[in-house]
């Protein structure tokens, strides 16, 4: 896999960022139930500080300028069972003085603890923001489609702790959980991200489902039981969204185009997903409204709800 790359995302314009996933063992919840759509529990099984620490290295070395720096590690950055507590330190240490504007980490809502983010922000000469896997403002669909193993007020906790330090957050949703028609996985998806910017987020960013191997919804794929969401999909929502919040709203949407990932037709998918990405970056609009293909008219179909965003 893929340790880090460089991609362009958006503060307040289009900037240049970065995103390094560290070799952190495995997610505490995947190792207990996990959820049905994530692929955390295939990823390596045990680490060590000092693999975390040379992946870092590496990823500073050859990524160059960004002013974004986005680290994942599989499940929670403040777990320590992933990443013991002296190894966070050494990576705060590590990135200050990079002229980084912010940097981002993601975690569950049980380790975001006052101590670790006054650590973290009197450590960092950067913004911290801090990831949270929301998926869905409604406790069913969380509980039931995903199997997230928090609620709607464990996030609302977080969100407060996580302002009442100074630190931004990133609600993570889904798009298109497991059980979920088209239609209903759009108007969930749009409801999540207005609830989610009412309770204080900084920013929205979607995830279309992709079906990861070694997974429940692997199977759900193989038995048919299962589709990834269309990207016209993914545009709707973004649209939508759009205009009912005054946050960035992005989606870097993973495996785009493919038979496991949110897709339309042959012919547009690499076109439409380039949109959603230079959306992403720019927050203009206009890169969504303009993309067009005559497989929009199965979609709509499908969909079975009116299409009213643009």
């Amino acid at each position: 896999m893929r340790r880090f790359w460089k991609e362009t995302d958006y503060l307040d314009g289009e900037v240049s960022a970065g995103a390094v996933v560290l070799p952190a063992g495995e997610c505490a919840w995947a190792a207990r139930k996990g959820c049905y759509m994530c692929g955390y529990s295939e990823m390596e099984r045990r680490s060590s500080p000092s693999s975390i620490i040379h992946t870092l290295s590496q990823a500073l070395r050859e990524l160059g300028e960004v002013e974004y720096l986005k680290i994942f590690n599989s499940g929670s950055f403040f777990d320590e069972s992933q990443i013991p507590a002296r190894t966070r330190l050494r990576i705060y240490r590590m990135l200050s003085s990079k002229g980084f504007r912010r940097v981002q980490v993601e975690s569950r809502p049980e380790f975001i603890t006052p101590e670790v983010l006054e650590e973290a922000v009197s450590e960092l000469d950067a913004e911290l923001e801090v990831g949270i896997g929301l998926e869905s403002a409604s406790d069913y669909v969380r509980e039931v489609f995903v199997n997230k193993g928090f609620s709607l007020e464990d996030f609302r906790e977080a969100v407060e702790r996580c302002r009442a330090a100074g630190v931004l957050v990133k609600a993570y949703l889904l798009i298109k959980p497991p059980f979920m028609s088209e239609g209903e996985a759009v108007l969930d998806a749009v409801e999540s991200g207005r609830v989610a910017a009412r309770l204080g987020v900084h920013r929205l960013s979607y995830n279309p489902v992709c079906v990861h191997r070694g997974t429940p919804l692997e199977g759900m794929f193989f038995r048919g039981e299962y589709s990834p969401p269309w990207l016209w999909s993914v545009v709707e929502v973004l649209l939508r969204v759009k205009k009912r919040v005054r946050i960035p709203v992005v989606c870097h949407p993973s495996g785009a185009g493919t038979r496991r990932g949110a897709s339309n037709c042959r012919r547009c998918s690499g076109g439409v997903a380039r949109g959603i990405r230079r959306f992403s970056a720019t927050q203009e609009v206009e890169h969504l409204r303009r993309l067009e293909c005559g497989c929009r008219e199965r979609w709509k179909v499908e969909l079975g709800v009116e299409v009213g965003a643009r």
